[in-house]
């Protein structure tokens, strides 16, 4: 497997994004940096010059976070992020790795490689850490406004993710809600809940509520990209908060900072599947591609992470399997997207 790594997306790029290639590759992976040859020299060159699985494929423009996508996609047509979309769609690469614009990734995804046929509206599934395997949300923020058949192929698109990436043979799905009863939510809640319901080849566990997100109670969690966004960041700032209270205490006092060295090794223990440099990072489902987005503030580790995570992935044919799930045939009829 050949992995497309968008070298120049991400707020530490390219030094993190070389140096995550260059662990991964130690395990035998084979990783395209594209990127802008005369920047990615110096970092290469510290390194000691590419190894074997190691290669690089030119781009000379880069996405910038707060690039529009659609600017993007029209006015950078090699960039490094598009770049490498082409060569999966001319299978020059079995994958795409980005920690750079997710927006102009997904919309990168659906022009160049297109849709899965079926799909309605392709989204971004977040990876939310548990001690276990991770809880799959989506839409994680590519659709502001959905319908009830969106959310509906967001829980098949989901619990095929759970099964193939986590070894779940049969995920729990939930719909994000204000309550557990049946008559909570939205109409457009409440009318999911009614196709997902229906649909014999989903595990439908009901409505949950935020709280039974972080706790892992079912596998798979579908919402809009307006409250999954909405429900991630504010998980991320509870926890920024409460880490910043909480080594703020510590320094504060010798007793602090005794007490944390003795409770090192257990909160380690129990919290350490809450780095986000293992986590792998998210997942652009519904298009023709298998294609991760990473956190912008990634290190190298979780660039490396996400290579491995996307080498699984496109081996397991991820596409092909979620194209499967959804029975194939064109359920409605894609608006294209200019480029």
């Amino acid at each position: 497997m050949r992995i497309a790594l968008d070298a120049m997306g991400g707020d530490h790029a390219p030094e993190a994004t070389v140096a995550g290639a260059f662990a991964a590759a130690v395990d035998g992976f084979h990783i395209l940096l594209v990127g802008d040859e005369a920047v990615l020299d110096d970092p290469i060159k510290v390194r000691g010059g590419l190894p074997p699985n190691l290669h690089v494929h030119h781009a000379s423009e880069v996405v910038e976070m707060d690039d529009a996508p659609r600017s993007a996609l029209r006015r950078k047509k090699d960039s490094s992020l598009r770049v490498a979309f082409e060569l999966l769609r001319n299978d020059q690469a079995d994958a795409v790795v980005t920690m750079g614009n997710s927006g102009a990734a997904l919309a990168m995804g659906m022009f160049v490689t297109g849709r899965l046929d079926g799909v309605l509206r392709p989204a971004i599934a977040a990876l939310v850490p548990q001690p276990e395997t991770p809880v799959v949300l989506l839409d994680a923020g590519a659709n502001l406004d959905c319908r009830a058949e969106h959310l509906h192929q967001f829980a098949i698109m989901g619990a095929a993710l759970s099964e193939i990436a986590f070894g779940i043979p049969a995920p729990r799905v939930g719909l994000l809600s204000n309550g557990e009863e049946d008559g909570k939510g939205t109409d457009l809640v409440r009318s999911a809940a009614e196709l997902i319901g229906a649909d014999p080849g989903v595990d439908f566990a009901g409505h949950i509520e935020p709280a039974e997100l972080l706790a892992g109670a079912v596998d798979v969690v579908v919402t809009d990209g307006w409250t999954g966004n909405i429900a991630l960041k504010t998980a991320e700032g509870i926890l920024s908060h409460a880490v910043d209270r909480m080594r703020s205490g510590i320094e504060s006092s010798v007793r602090g900072k005794v007490g944390a060295a003795l409770l090192k090794p257990v909160v380690k223990a129990q919290l350490g599947h809450l780095d986000p440099r293992t986590a792998g990072g998210g997942l652009l489902l519904g298009i023709d591609a298998c294609a991760l987005i990473g956190h912008g503030s990634s290190d190298a580790e979780a660039v490396a992470a996400a290579l491995r995570f996307a080498d699984r992935l496109a081996h397991a044919q991820l596409p092909d399997r979620i194209r499967e799930r959804l029975g194939g045939g064109l359920r409605e009829q894609a608006a294209p997207v200019d480029g």
